[in-house]
């Protein structure tokens, strides 16, 4: 989770929000970085990252109208 908070604060918006959920067995944590139009930004050494952190069953980002979103399903 410390990966996804810190590159949501590296985007520079003015706040995030960190949004959890939890079902048969696996915890879905999304963080959103509040940037209007904001440009995408090559991840792929993020997502590697945070893949390597273990217990990651799938993770993402995408870019919208509200800001970044970066996300991670988890193992528990």
């Amino acid at each position: 989770m410390r990966l996804l908070v810190g590159a949501a604060v590296e985007d520079g918006g003015g706040r995030i929000s960190l949004h959890l959920a939890d079902q048969d067995r696996q915890a879905l944590v999304l963080v959103l970085s509040h940037q209007s139009g904001q440009a995408p930004v090559e991840d792929s050494h993020f997502l590697t990252s945070l893949a390597a952190a273990g217990s990651i069953a799938s993770c993402g980002t995408d870019t919208s109208a509200d800001g970044r979103r970066r996300w991670a399903l988890l193992t528990l």
